[in-house]
C-alpha cells in the first residue's frame, strides 16, 4: 500500500513538474498521462487521479484560474474515454488516436470556456467561431506536447518492460523482426 501511495505520488510529482519547468503553452505531459494511465492501472479512479492530482499540485505554485473545473474535467474526461477504448483494436494505435481525441477535446471544451466565461469575445456563434480561431496556436502546442509525451512514456513503459539485453540490442541486431513482433 505505501508503495503504491509513493510510486503515485512520485508519477504526480514528476508530472507537475513537467508544468512547472519553462515549455510553450499547453506542451505538457498531463493529457498524455491522463491517456495512458489506464494501461498502467486497472481502477479508472485511479488512473483519473493521477493527471488530475498533478495538475493540482502544478496549479497551487502557478496559481488557480476560473475555469478549473472545465480543464480538470475534460482531462479526467480524456481518461474515461481512453478506459473505455482499452477494449478495441491493438493499444499502440487506440493511445495514438486518443492523443488526437484528447487534444481536439480539450481545445473544444477549454475554449468553449473561455469564450462563455470572459467577455473577450462577443457572445454570439462568430464571437465563438472568433475563440477557436484565436486559439489555434495553442492546439498546435496540445496536439504536439500530447503526440511527443505518449510517444516518449510508451517508449519508457516498453523499455522499462523489458530485459536490456532484449530491448535495445534485438532492435540493433534484428531491427525491422523485433519492430513488427514487438510494435
Amino acid at each position: 500500500m505505501i508503495k503504491t501511495i509513493t510510486t503515485f505520488l512520485y508519477i504526480s510529482g514528476v508530472l507537475a513538474l513537467g508544468r512547472l519547468i519553462p515549455h510553450p503553452p499547453n506542451f505538457t505531459p498531463i493529457l498524455a498521462a491522463a491517456i495512458f494511465a489506464p494501461y498502467m492501472v486497472n481502477d479508472k479512479w485511479l488512473a483519473m487521479a493521477v493527471p488530475l492530482v498533478a495538475m493540482f499540485i502544478a496549479d497551487i505554485v502557478i496559481g488557480f484560474h476560473p475555469f478549473m473545473l472545465w480543464v480538470y474535467g475534460t482531462i479526467g474526461l480524456s481518461t474515461l474515454i481512453s478506459y473505455w477504448s482499452m477494449r478495441f483494436g491493438r493499444k499502440y494505435i487506440q493511445l495514438g488516436v486518443m492523443a488526437f481525441v484528447s487534444s481536439i477535446l480539450f481545445f473544444i471544451i477549454t475554449n468553449f470556456a473561455v469564450w462563455s466565461m470572459y467577455d473577450y469575445y462577443p457572445k454570439t456563434v462568430e464571437g465563438l467561431l472568433l475563440c477557436y480561431t484565436m486559439a489555434i496556436p495553442f492546439f498546435q502546442n496540445t496536439l504536439y506536447g500530447t503526440i511527443i509525451y505518449t510517444t516518449l512514456i510508451t517508449f519508457m513503459v516498453v523499455a522499462l518492460s523489458r530485459p536490456v539485453n532484449y530491448t535495445y540490442l534485438l532492435v540493433v541486431n534484428k531491427g525491422k523482426d523485433y519492430a513488427n513482433k514487438y510494435f
